[in-house]
């Protein structure tokens, strides 16, 4: 048998991160520092060759300037909520990069090709981003004026101001996308973070509606069985071959709960309601108004987990000889409602993951959810409007 290796498969946000730019893929501060040694080079070097050391030394610091205002700005950008002190700082970094490229200008009045850009640069990061086109064009303008009237050549002074400006501009764009893209993957992380949450809460609702269910049902047939076993053997050994059908189809639902495919009817439901109440020796009395039998279907879903629950609740905790359920559907409303004669407690309602599971599935639909104890014993009913609209 001839085996070959297979690739792994790439996930979905692999094939999106692989599908970005370069330039999305690496976000940091690359593009505005990978301009300043080509800028600077060719000052530098004249500076160099004609001996001028202060003219050098303001460079270098042209240079320091620019790339504590590039990393700053960056730095604040990685945080989740920057700083106003850190967008403060590189303004005034900016601030002094603008008055450095002044002096130099008022001391040896050249290189402004070189220089004009490398500021561009530096406000398209430094400066606030409602502020940054305005300086930069007000900058390219301004040096485009300056280089007309001292070479006297208007096609010196648009591409002066073109490539000023293109500097900026281009600095600019790829910051936001770069910002952008920090945003979105902070979002993504997020949004996995709030499906998982999600997820574990419905698992952790539909399993305990079928564990708490089942277990209450085996508990109520095993009663039955030792009820049974000295006076009916037939009785018993019925009970018990329905503790094994109970336990089979209770491992086939969490099966399907743990793959998130398991539904429920309010159908089935009641019928297992009627069997359960009726096996603990309970007059069970349950009514579905003719209007109630086609109900919605996240609607039905509902209904039939308050009455698993409402059912679970009554075998284990109530002492009740009858239960009523009346089902009925009319208005746009459907209403179930469960009742039993238990006897009235002084003591509290404390709602359990149970209770607190339906009412978190009952306000998703727009409805309510209501337990509370009577006079005569425990009431737990649900409406929920059952038109897509009033559902929305």
């Amino acid at each position: 048998m001839n085996t070959l290796a297979r690739p792994v498969p790439t996930s979905p946000d692999e094939c999106d991160e692989r599908s970005l730019p370069w330039v999305a893929r690496r976000p940091g501060a690359w593009y505005a520092l990978l301009w300043l040694p080509l800028l600077l080079l060719a000052p530098v070097v004249v500076s160099i060759q004609t001996g001028r050391i202060g003219q050098l030394l303001m460079l270098l610091l042209l240079a320091a300037l620019h790339i504590a205002t590039v990393l700053g700005r960056h730095r604040s950008v990685s945080r989740e909520h920057p700083a106003l002190r850190g967008i403060l700082g590189s303004e005034v970094l900016v601030a002094a990069a603008t008055l450095a490229v002044v002096c130099y200008q008022f001391l040896w009045n050249e290189h402004q090709v070189f220089l004009y850009p490398l500021l561009a640069l530096g406000m398209a990061v430094g400066l606030r981003h409602r502020l940054v086109m305005g300086f930069i064009g007000g900058l390219a303008v301004s040096g485009a004026i300056a280089a007309g009237i001292t070479t006297g050549s208007l096609a010196d002074a648009l591409v002066f101001a073109v490539v000023t400006y293109m500097a900026g501009l281009s600095a600019f764009l790829i910051d936001r996308l770069l910002e952008t893209t920090m945003q979105l993957s902070a979002t993504r992380e997020q949004l996995a973070r709030t499906a998982v949450l999600e997820e574990r809460e419905r698992f952790s609702r539909d399993l305990h509606d079928l564990l708490g269910h089942t277990l209450s049902l085996i508990v109520v047939k095993a009663e039955a069985v030792r009820r049974f076993v000295p006076t009916d053997p037939d009785a018993a050994a019925e009970h018990a071959r329905s503790i094994e059908e109970i336990g089979r189809s209770a491992l086939g639902e969490v099966r399907q709960a743990v793959v998130g495919y398991r539904e429920t009817t309010l159908a089935d439901e009641l019928e297992a309601a009627r069997l359960a109440l009726a096996d603990a020796g309970m007059l069970i009395d349950i009514e579905v108004l003719t209007g109630a039998v086609e109900l919605p279907g996240p609607v039905d879903r509902l209904f039939a987990w308050v009455v698993r629950e409402g059912t679970t609740n009554i075998l284990r905790h109530a002492r009740a000889r009858s239960c009523r359920i009346l089902v009925e559907s009319g208005g746009g409303e459907a209403t179930l409602e469960i009742t039993d004669d238990g006897g009235a407690v002084s003591a509290p309602i404390r709602p359990g993951s149970g209770l607190a599971g339906l009412r978190e599935r009952a306000e998703a639909l727009g409805g309510v959810l209501v337990a509370d104890r009577e006079a005569g014993g425990f009431r737990l009913g649900a409406s929920v409007p059952t038109s897509e609209e009033e559902r929305a």
